[in-house]
């Protein structure tokens, strides 16, 4: 503005001596109209910009006095198309940390005949499992996981440890170390998401479950199939460890089948069949088939005088005692090998769902003879609040219930604001027939009723009630009625 001003000044300064000078010499030297107009003009275009400057400082005294000049042109300027941020590159070797706990609360109403049986069963409390654990890649076809369970009978351990090489020719994923063997959809499936607080009666006496060995998966490119194998050694104790010149050793195949899967409503309509087929020749031809009636709870106990006890007084606990199996064969030391054939169904329809799972266990004696056992389960569930039980495409497996909105309970001004979460109402029948050639390890059927609550996608509460109907060949007939509730959590 000062430039501005300097300029007009000058020109009126020019204009003055201009006009001066022209009278003094009576118009001799007058620098003729053009001049004139030409000067009037540059005064005019001053006026002009003064104005325009008067206007523009206005401007600027409107705007906030938070807003800087600087900043102001800024705003005003037109908007830049933001450049898109570049992916973020894989490292190699890379971790994931995961973990779970649950804690469980039993009680017990025993008839007569079961307290005659198994004596006074004792209500309790304890961690079902207590995990953490680590899994990721090393390269970008090398996985790893290992996962140590701190609720674990014993102590400490692992439970899953192994590597694996994906996209293999042929084979697809070649994976070793100890993992739950491919068999059975109970098995396949993570304890995370299972409907009830324990797996079904065919679970522990029919099904590998975890093992060491070596084995393969893959999956068809559509997604309808499944198929993997593995072989392994069988007889392991707890920490994954198993020795044996005599037997020890199995194998475990398993096929599945999406006949149907509803792709536009993100499968909340599919209809899931499996095959499966799991060898064992048990170490020194000894093997005992038994189970506990799809519930545990236990403590450490002393085991008398043998046990270290040091100079605190307290002893270090090294027995388990708790929920007894119900049925049980005792050691059969006469069994060559036993091949058990098990078929799966889990058909969903919104938020309804049937599963089942079949078995025939036979067990090849020597001397030549066979006994059969048969066992399996059936159970119906149904999502109050309308979600549907999602299915692992790649695993033939069951995935995350997904409430359609988490549990919370928060005050507001205008009163409390609450989310459900998703409930789920279940039953399941199962059943063990452990009698035949001679041997006599009883029969058991279960009825068992259950109430969810996933308040989350990683909590959930469970309440279960288990009737458990046995047929024992020494104490005839009995009922035991079990009242189980867990608080789950998983990251």
């Amino acid at each position: 503005m000062k430039k501005c001003l300097t300029a007009i000044a000058s020109l009126a300064v020019a204009f003055g001596a201009s006009l001066a000078s022209a009278q003094e010499l009576g118009g001799e030297a007058w620098v003729g109209l053009d001049a004139f107009r030409s000067l009037e003009q540059r005064v005019v275009e001053a006026e002009s910009e003064l104005a325009s400057l008067k206007a523009d400082q206005l401007e600027r005294d409107a705007r906030p006095a938070s807003l800087s000049l600087d900043a102001a042109d800024v705003a005003d300027a037109p908007a830049l198309t933001p450049k898109a941020p570049e992916p973020p590159k894989t490292t190699f070797p890379n971790i994931k940390m995961s973990g779970v706990f649950q804690v469980d609360t039993v009680y017990f109403n025993q008839d007569a005949t079961s307290l005659t049986e198994f004596g006074r069963i004792q209500d309790g409390t304890d961690f079902r499992r207590a995990r953490l654990a680590a899994n990721g890649s090393v390269t970008e076809t090398v996985n790893y996981f290992m996962q140590m369970d701190f609720a674990f009978p014993g102590h400490p351990t692992f439970t899953d440890l192994w590597i694996e090489s994906t996209k293999m020719p042929v084979l697809g994923t070649v994976r070793i170390g100890q993992w739950k063997q491919p068999f059975s959809l109970e098995v396949v499936s993570s304890f995370r998401y299972t409907t009830f607080m324990e797996r079904s009666l065919v679970f522990i006496p029919f099904t590998p479950f975890r093992h060491p060995g070596i084995g393969f998966y893959d999956n068809s490119e559509n997604l309808k199939h499944t198929w993997a194998a593995s072989y392994f050694r069988t007889g392991q104790d707890q920490f994954g460890n198993t020795i044996s010149t005599d037997g020890g050793h199995g194998t475990a195949e398993r096929i599945t089948w999406l006949p149907y899967y509803d792709e536009p409503s993100g499968g909340r309509y599919y209809t899931h069949l499996g095959l499966g087929h799991f060898l064992n020749v048990p170490p020194r031809n000894t093997v005992n088939f038994r189970t506990i009636p799809e519930i545990f709870v236990g403590e450490y106990g002393s085991s008398g005088a043998t046990n270290p006890v040091g100079t605190s007084g307290l002893a270090i606990p090294n027995v388990l005692n708790g929920t007894p199996f119900f049925v049980a064969t005792g050691a059969l030391t006469n069994v060559n090998a036993y091949n058990v054939i098990g078929t799966e169904l889990l058909w969903v329809n919104g938020p309804l769902s049937l599963q089942s799972e079949m078995m025939v266990n036979f067990v090849s004696l020597t001397g030549g003879n066979t006994a059969v056992f048969p066992g399996g389960y059936a159970q119906v569930g149904y999502f109050l609040t309308g979600e549907h039980r999602p299915y692992n495409r790649v695993a033939g497996a069951i995935d995350r219930i997904i409430p359609f909105e988490d549990f919370f309970r928060v005050g507001t001004r205008n009163g409390n604001r609450t989310g459900k979460g998703a409930w789920e109402v279940a039953a399941r029948a199962s059943f063990i027939d452990l009698n035949d050639q001679g041997i006599l390890g009883g029969r058991l059927v279960d009825t068992t009723l259950g109430v969810n609550w996933y308040m989350n996608p990683n909590s959930k509460l469970v309440f279960n009630y288990i009737n458990a109907s046995l047929d024992s060949p020494t104490f005839g007939n009995s009922g035991t009625n079990i009242f189980g509730m867990r608080a789950q959590v998983d990251f």
